[in-house]
């Protein structure tokens, strides 16, 4: 039986952390060692922007240690990686240097959307998982800068939200305020300010059977109080409440920790504390969460994943096309338009794939695209395409990139400009993504040529690649003259690119 150990580092805004895994296709992941070491640098940026010379230091001192042990356990392959919120830092690319001179490290900086995607990667890991979110589930992602929250309903992902408020942010606050007697009552109140506008826009009208608190963190602080109180399983909301108020009485955990004797060295116990206790209180759920998933865990499953070693047993693609239909859907675009959008542009995918050298990632872009190309006429008919853009770029999707919304984001915005040339999107592409942007763009407008009237006038319709010409065959009981006129315009653009003409053929002229 082989077996692989595997070691991830991780720099985020309160500690420094490295967990070592042993891998066995057959038994998964086995934790043999963590080792974790508080650093300040969610403070330093909160008050300077930068990161100090003393938690570079710090940062430094702890990664040399986490490398000799990488050495002593013999890894077979070990990553470093940086929080997105920490590479907000002015100088993180002095400390980024600092590591590779003095540690011999390299890092890798994480995008927010790369981080909350691997943390889902692992959960939807879990057994558990699919039970949990086939009614409804509401998961939060708390980390030390922000907060995430995803809602999933009959099995499907809804929306993704990012909230720029998180247990490091609390405890700058809990510091700043710490003169006033009821500091920890006003930081509760503002906790509450931060995340209720997710939840009367999104959780007005419902009710998630579960809430998953995915950060590693609450076991991790409820271990201190109770050998018993992890909620690897989940249990009822009120059990957790009272455990909360056990433990805090009623004065948000005034005398917690003199209470129970427990120390807290870097501060963010209670930062943590207060940030669930606020989301567990706002939430009507009946049933909560807490596996256990860290950062570590999401990287590994990730990598794994990547390398083929383990298969991932759920389709993170159907979460993708869910979400994109959900936010169609919420800036109020034409369903059976983008329905038969979405079915044109994965039927050409699949007839050109091959012979363009487009990438198979680009099969579920193409889709995402022809989904979320009309959804900025909610906000203004004559700017639909910009507005659209701007929609894209807001809305976070588990499971694409930042790099990928973009393209997808361009893509729509130019859908309908005639005239543009690499130099107006240079900043945003490289030469190679351009080519991809100009192939995505050429399939979005022939796909919007074929269904210009927004009437769906086919009853069937078969796409081929024979040679250089793709053959769309289509029937229909209504006449075809403005789709045919518009499929002359953008068909044109689509063989300059591809060198592939597109020829429409309705079967009533045979």
């Amino acid at each position: 039986m082989r077996v692989k150990t595997y070691g991830s580092i991780y720099i985020g805004t309160y500690e420094t952390s490295l967990r070592i895994y042993e891998v066995k296709k057959d038994q998964g992941l086995r934790v043999i060692d963590d080792l974790r070491k508080p650093v300040s640098v969610g403070h330093d940026i909160y008050t300077s922007g930068n990161i100090s010379h003393e938690t570079m230091d710090s940062i430094i001192d702890s990664l040399v240690d986490m490398k000799q042990a990488l050495e002593e356990y013999r890894i077979d392959f070990y990553q470093v990686y940086v929080g997105y919120a920490v590479g907000k830092a002015a100088n993180f690319w002095i400390l980024s240097d600092r590591i590779r001179l003095k540690c011999g490290l390299f890092v890798k900086l994480l995008t927010n959307s790369q981080q909350r995607f691997y943390n889902y990667e692992a959960l939807a890991a879990l057994p558990e998982f699919s039970k949990m979110t086939e009614s409804s589930a509401l998961l939060a992602d708390i980390g030390g800068s922000s907060i995430q929250l995803t809602l999933f309903r009959d099995g499907k992902l809804l929306t993704t939200q990012h909230i720029l408020f998180g247990a490091a942010s609390v405890r700058e606050n809990l510091i700043s305020l710490a003169q006033k007697a009821d500091a920890r009552e006003q930081v509760y109140e503002m906790i509450l300010k931060e995340t209720d506008t997710f939840f009367n826009m999104y959780l007005k009208d419902r009710k998630p059977e579960y809430l998953i608190l995915l950060n590693d963190n609450f076991n991790n602080v409820l271990s201190l109080f109770s050998e018993n109180s992890k909620l690897q399983k989940a249990i009822e909301k009120k059990d957790t409440v009272d455990f909360l108020n056990k433990i805090g009485s009623l004065n948000f955990f005034r005398n917690t920790f003199e209470k129970f004797g427990i120390e807290d060295p870097d501060g963010m116990v209670l930062p943590f504390l207060l940030v669930y206790k606020a989301l567990i209180m706002q939430t009507d759920c009946r049933k909560i969460s807490s596996p256990g998933i860290s950062i570590h865990d999401g990287i590994i499953y990730h990598t794994l994943y990547n390398t083929g070693t383990l298969r991932s047993s759920h389709d993170f693609d159907k979460d993708i096309i869910s979400a994109a239909y959900f936010t169609a859907e919420r800036f109020g675009s034409y369903q059976p338009h983008i329905k038969m959008m979405d079915k044109i542009s994965t039927a050409i995918y699949d007839a050109v794939a091959k012979r363009s050298a487009l990438p198979r990632r680009c099969r579920i872009l193409t889709r995402v695209i022809a989904i979320l190309h009309d959804c900025g006429k909610y906000i203004s008919l004559s700017s639909a395409a910009l507005s659209s853009y701007t929609i894209v770029m807001s809305s976070e999707i588990l499971g694409i990139t930042h790099a990928e919304r973009k393209l997808i984001a361009l893509v729509i915005k130019y859908n309908h400009k005639s005239h543009f040339t690499y130099k107006d999107l240079k900043d945003d592409l490289s030469e190679d993504d351009y080519v991809i942007f100009l192939k995505l763009l050429a399939i979005l407008r022939i796909c919007n040529a074929l269904d210009s009237s927004h009437k769906q006038k086919f009853k069937d319709m078969s796409i081929r690649l024979r040679n250089d010409t793709l053959y769309i065959t289509v029937s229909s009981q209504q006449p075809l003259n403005l789709e045919k006129e518009y499929f002359r315009e953008k068909g044109q653009f689509f063989f300059d690119i591809f060198g592939i003409r597109p020829e429409i053929k309705d079967k009533k002229e045979f």
